[in-house]
């Protein structure tokens, strides 16, 4: 009989294909749980064999696994023995579940909780600077107290994390990040260089909006006073500018649109039947309108894709951040009302969905340099990285305020999804370059390709957009000069009042 019809439990392994090889041990991850170790040998065995193969990721058989059997393989030359693996997976997992376990116990209580902090600094949309100040001083009072367990969790997370990487001889700390989003170490360094190498722009806008709405650190959230709106408006407004983009998307934003619902966090979930679930903390604002835009790029993405996978954080931000870009050019334009409102408000967003996330990076990097290189990693040193990375980013250190320091405790992200904050420096950039390309030929129908896509890599996301390479990169920083300096005219020339950002 043909090879594909004889059962593969039955067949010798002797004359198995390299391709059965790899349907058979698929099936064996299939029949164990996650944690099992049966489960990770199968995976290993995959993960080899794919590396001696790359092709055979590509077989029409193979489709809906495609993506993680690239990474998979990516990753093989790392691997160790399975019993160095099994070995490390139990120590590893000790620790990470140890110190996540002491990370959450600081929300148990409302002098460390997130959630005080948060409530802290909705102050920063008071209509005063000494109220906006008190609001941040207070927000930071709690990050101080978050502080030392913060930094012993870090710090000893790094170290597991480092101590993994050299038993596999990883050099960069940051190539599994690479390895599972699709995309290479070199271009996220190309990208963060050229990120660095373009922070002016980051200290221009700063001096910009100095002059419009306040110096203060604590001003960075106030804007232009703008007639409020409901979530639902802001929702059908993001809906419209994605259907104007792309018509192809048009159906399904409006559909996201009325699927989003105020709630205590950002995101979007798919529910246990299959129903996207949005939830914002919504500000009636123009940045407000902001990210509901964002998460309702998200829900497309979720409702769009034809991908059993779902998308990693470089591409499904990418999705989210266009989404919030190309709303806020709506909103900007001269004959919209409240149009200096919204060019200053995605001006800001701009600005630190991409400058002020290259900042967090930054600090993640000296962190990691920190611990490798016998540092404690305490709040006194963990402070001066944060003041360093973020003094620089607004071109002059002495803006930064003593008692922000400890803003990094307000970031539990850096121990559960180490590397993350770079996601948003990546989908900036990518974002704006696809809006850059959007008066060309079939740019539209490149973006509804890709969102429908779903769960693609990083690199085949900017392939799919018509990108070659990471020439992306260069378009995506020249766009932004551009952009902003056409937002810093639409606020000057407009006549202004102080209002929530």
């Amino acid at each position: 009989y043909p090879l594909d019809w004889y059962p593969l439990d039955l067949m010798p392994r002797s004359r198995k294909s390299a391709l059965h090889h790899v349907l058979d041990e698929l099936h064996t991850v299939d029949r164990f749980a996650v944690g099992d170790p049966r489960r990770a040998i199968a995976q290993r065995r995959v993960a080899r064999l794919i590396a001696t193969d790359p092709a055979l990721a590509d077989h029409p058989r193979l489709t809906s696994s495609r993506p993680l059997l690239r990474r998979w393989g990516r990753f093989a030359p790392y691997l160790l023995s399975d019993q160095e693996e099994a070995a490390l997976t139990v120590s590893g997992r000790h620790t990470i579940d140890e110190q996540l376990a002491l990370l959450r116990t600081l929300d148990e209580q409302e002098a460390t909780a997130l959630s005080a902090a948060d409530r802290a600094l909705a102050g920063l949309d008071s209509p005063t600077a000494a109220q906006r100040r008190a609001a941040d001083l207070a927000a930071h009072e709690v990050t101080d107290r978050r502080a030392p367990t913060s930094a012993s969790v870090l710090a000893a997370l790094a170290r597991c994390h480092l101590a993994d990487d050299q038993l596999r001889g990883i050099a960069d700390w940051r190539t599994r990040f690479a390895v599972v989003q699709g995309t290479s170490p070199t271009t996220l360094m190309r990208l963060r260089d050229a990120t660095k190498a373009a922070s002016t722009m980051a200290a221009q806008w700063r001096q910009l909006r100095t002059g419009v709405v306040g110096g203060e650190y604590s001003d960075r959230r106030i804007g232009l006073r703008a007639d409020t709106a409901t979530l639902a408006e802001h929702a059908q407004q993001a809906a419209a500018a994605l259907a104007a983009g792309v018509p192809t998307l048009a159906a399904v934003a409006t559909q996201a649109s009325g699927r989003i619902v105020n709630g205590s966090d950002n995101q979007v979930v798919i529910e246990a039947d299959g129903r996207i679930s949005v939830t914002v903390v919504h500000r009636s604002t123009p940045r407000g309108s902001l990210m509901v835009a964002h998460e309702i790029g998200h829900a497309v993405h979720a409702l769009a894709s034809r991908s059993p996978e779902p998308p990693g954080a470089l591409v499904g931000e990418t999705v989210a951040c266009w989404s919030s870009l190309v709303t806020g050019l709506a909103g900007s334009s001269v004959d919209v009302p409240d149009s200096a409102a919204m060019a200053l408000a995605l001006g800001d967003t701009l600005v630190e969905e991409l400058f002020v996330s290259a900042a967090v990076s930054e600090f993640e990097d000296s962190l990691y340099a920190l611990v490798e290189s016998g540092g404690a990693g305490t709040v006194a040193e963990l402070n001066e990285l944060w003041l360093q990375a973020h003094g620089q980013l607004l071109g002059d250190g002495s803006a930064l305020p003593e008692h922000v320091g400890s803003g990094w405790a307000r970031l539990p992200s850096l121990a559960t999804d180490p590397g993350h904050a770079f996601s948003y420096v990546w989908a900036t950039v990518l974002a704006l370059a696809i809006v850059a390309r959007s008066t060309g030929a079939g740019t539209g129908n490149d973006m509804a390709a890709a969102v429908l896509a779903g769960g693609v890599e990083a690199d085949e996301f900017t392939a799919l957009l018509g990108f070659e390479g990471d020439e992306w990169i260069d378009e995506g920083l020249s766009a932004l000069e551009a952009e902003l300096a056409r937002l810093g005219q639409r606020v000057l020339s407009a006549s202004f009042e102080v209002g929530s950002g």
